[in-house]
């Protein structure tokens, strides 16, 4: 799902990186050809896109703090999206990450904006898994 396509021609652009998360931005383009395509004569941005500009902010944040190499996104465990991002929409992913008892385990709980207001509240958990281990199709570290 990467690919500065799926969240425009330039990628995420970090706004905020803290202690308790991050905040991202990027513009929906009106000539990307998956938000033309979606839907014929009413385009707007896929849903997926809004989860992967969480993800992408989520390990933006855990690289800064030194767990990058080994989060796994274990499950999603809320998605409700509020309305539609149009082309040329500025999109702002606003990131706080909770991590758990032991640190094995984060929680990233996202607020996607854009001008018009809230757009989807998203919540990612994480796993940290040892650093050079390959996650298999069950989720178990090799």
């Amino acid at each position: 799902m990467s690919g500065a396509s799926a969240l425009g021609a330039a990628g995420l652009e970090l706004l905020r990186n803290e202690p308790s998360g991050a905040t991202t931005a990027f513009v929906a383009e009106s000539g990307d050809p998956v938000l033309v395509g979606h839907y014929p004569g009413f385009p707007v941005q896929p849903g997926v896109f809004l989860v992967e500009a969480a993800d992408r902010t989520a390990r933006l944040w855990a690289r800064s703090a030194g767990l990058g190499a080994g989060l796994e996104l274990v499950a999603m465990d809320r998605c409700r999206f509020r309305r539609p991002v149009f082309p040329g929409d500025r999109v702002s992913t606003d990131v706080t990450v909770e991590v758990g008892e032991g640190g094995g385990e984060l929680t990233a709980k996202a607020s996607v904006l854009t001008a018009a207001g809230a757009v989807a509240d998203i919540r990612l958990r994480y796993r940290r898994t040892p650093a050079g281990t390959a996650p298999t199709p069950e989720g178990e570290a090799k």
